[in-house]
């Protein structure tokens, strides 16, 4: 005669509904489908989570609504077809069912331990068990191993007959793993599963996107997403989560680290964050809470790499470009790379020295859009010439003098000019040119004037636009090589005073050593004030020192007049504006007013008047 109990056992903490029923199972000697069956409610039903199904196991086991609700709250409840409630969240199913069982051995073992009967019977099976993202035992420091693996539902939830399989690996420990100690990871999760206890970024936050998110965050650490024994350990979790619980700065400042190691010419968001990104964009797209990890990670992409407008990116319509490569700027404006790359590094846009290759050199597409849309516009100096109507030699003097500025002084660039600048030029002074006989020897150009009395284009021009200087268009002749000025007029405006002695006999003590002028004007190096003389852009007369018996440069009155008047450096500057040579320096940058020296020359720290002038107005 078989003795049968007094009471069904009660349900264990985190026990599951299919766990309960097995222990009922095996209580009363009897099978998982034989007890269901006598239930009113064939285990198919529990399978399927029919409600009439677990009421059955409520009324028949004398549970309380609480034990039951607290039992289905740990089996997890379908929602939908491929949703699950479990724990007051919502998981994807995939999330908790797996063909192949987890548990902790030491839990079975110790449920087991000083108890009546067949030890499987005892066996408790938990919930957090099921979870993917679940991987230790937090109890007994011990990982989750495999138990048993079986495609049929029927099959793997008849927890009694599986264990029963088992029972001699679990009691002999056969199935034991080397202890881990618990994370903060492990100890976060399961304070969410027990209670919803959470103090750490993630508070209020759906538990399956933020454990999810971990895990491909530290993936994406480790740059391995397939060692299977860092995924089983929830090392990859636990790397993730330490990262992550900080909150937002923490995870973009890791996010930058991972975009900015991606230097190869073919390295895109996939081969910088690893499996992060088309998780995010493509297997969790939609899920309830994955938004937020999406638009941390969109944020880098798009401040790391030239993401074309009109793109879907992790679920959202990229309406303006945020970064241009040289590539995606070259291809944009038909340029070559090499050209468009002087241009941005003038403009401040790249360094200058930048090993990463073109496709990774990036610059603020908006903040320069209107360099990018100017520069296949621009023209050589013979299309220039053309388009204003002047000489090789004019042109070469517009610039020197400050009145015409390329829109780059990098000798490389072969099309640094803008026609506007030219022909604008041209019809200002047109405006009020008068007619001028084709061979009327009062009148001469521009140019030959400024030769003449050793002045500027600049002070000829000014004193056009003021109204001072007469200016004519001699007939038969267009363009800037067209405009011609009255020599008398420009004589009494412009010509330096002459002297009335012989040079020779101008007294030495009137005269400034070039040296000493230099250095008056911020120009230490001796080399680069006698070099600007020498090339002729500035005047000075050279005698026999009697000391030294050398040659040495020295500087009239209207030597130095002429200097200041086309030229300024950093130190004339601060003595004429009041401000700090630094301060100058850096307007004199945010405005691209270069150093002078066509031709590459160096001549120092020196400044055409016109430019630096305009540049600080």
């Amino acid at each position: 005669m078989t003795a049968l109990p007094m009471s069904n056992p009660l349900p264990a903490p985190r026990e599951t509904v299919y766990s309960y029923l097995s222990r009922l199972a095996a209580t009363w000697k009897t099978s998982v489908k034989d007890l269901a069956y006598d239930m009113g409610a064939p285990f198919r039903q529990f399978l399927e989570q029919d409600p009439e199904a677990f009421a059955a196991l409520q009324k028949w086991a004398a549970l309380e609504p609480q034990q039951t609700t607290e039992l289905l709250s740990w089996t997890g409840i379908r929602i939908g077809n491929v949703r699950m409630r479990f724990r007051d969240n919502v998981f994807v199913s995939r999330a908790l069912r797996n063909p192949t069982m987890r548990g902790c051995p030491v839990c079975l073992r110790e449920d087991a331990a000083g108890r009546a009967g067949a030890a499987a019977a005892s066996m408790v099976m938990r919930g957090d068990w099921q979870l993917r993202d679940v991987n230790l035992c937090i109890r007994h420091h011990h990982p989750l191993v495999p138990l048993w693996t079986a495609d049929k539902p029927q099959d793997r939830y008849d927890f009694g007959a599986r264990l029963r399989e088992i029972e001699a690996d679990i009691l002999s420990g056969a199935l034991d793993r080397d202890e881990i100690a618990p994370r903060v990871y492990d100890r976060w999760l399961d304070g969410r599963l027990e209670d919803g206890e959470d103090d750490t970024w993630f508070k209020g936050q759906p538990l399956f996107a933020a454990t999810t998110f971990c895990r491909l965050l530290g993936q994406a650490l480790t740059h391995d997403s397939r060692r299977a024994e860092d995924a089983a350990s929830g090392a990859l979790h636990a790397s993730g989560f330490d990262v992550a619980r900080h909150g937002e700065t923490a995870i973009r400042e890791v996010l930058d680290c991972l975009a900015a190691s991606a230097t190869g010419p073919l390295d895109e968001p996939k081969k910088a964050f690893g499996t992060l990104y088309p998780a995010l964009n493509r297997d969790y797209a939609g899920e309830e809470g994955v938004a937020l990890y999406s638009a941390l990670l969109r944020e880098c992409i798009l401040d790391h790499w030239p993401i074309a407008p009109g793109l879907v990116l992790l679920g959202q319509l990229v309406s303006e470009r945020r970064l241009h490569s040289l590539l995606t700027a070259a291809k944009e404006t038909g340029i070559g790379p090499r050209v468009i790359e002087h241009f941005l590094i003038e403009a401040g846009a790249i360094p200058e020295y930048d090993e990463r290759p073109r496709s990774r050199r990036v610059f603020n597409a908006q903040a320069h859009a209107s360099l990018l849309a100017e520069i296949p516009t621009l023209v050589g100096p013979i299309a220039m010439r053309e388009a204003m109507g002047a000489t090789k030699h004019e042109l070469v003097a517009l610039e020197e003098d400050g009145i015409l500025i390329p829109r780059t002084r990098v000798a490389k660039v072969k099309n640094p000019w803008r026609t506007s600048d030219g022909t604008a030029l041209v019809w200002e002074l047109q405006a009020d040119a008068v007619p001028v006989a084709e061979f009327d020897e009062g009148w001469e150009t521009l140019l030959l004037s400024r030769k003449r009395v050793r002045g500027t284009l600049a002070d000829l021009i000014e004193a056009i636009r003021e109204k001072r200087l007469p200016i004519g268009q001699r007939v038969g002749a267009s363009g800037f090589h067209g405009l011609v000025v009255p020599k008398s007029d420009v004589d009494r405006l412009l010509r330096l005073p002459q002297t009335t002695q012989p040079l020779d006999n101008v007294n030495a003590s009137s005269l400034m050593p070039a040296a000493k002028f230099g250095r008056s004007v911020g120009l230490r190096d001796h080399g680069n004030f006698i070099a600007l003389i020498e090339a002729g852009h500035t005047p000075a007369r050279q005698e026999l020192n009697s000391k030294t018996r050398r040659l040495q440069y020295l500087l009239s009155t209207g030597d130095i007049f002429s200097f200041h008047r086309r030229f300024v450096t950093l130190t004339t500057l601060s003595v004429e504006t009041g401000l700090h040579r630094n301060t100058l320096r850096g307007r004199l940058a945010a405005s691209r007013v270069a150093r002078f020296g066509p031709n590459e020359q160096d001549f120092g720290p020196v400044y055409l008047r016109a430019e630096a002038v305009t540049a600080l107005r």
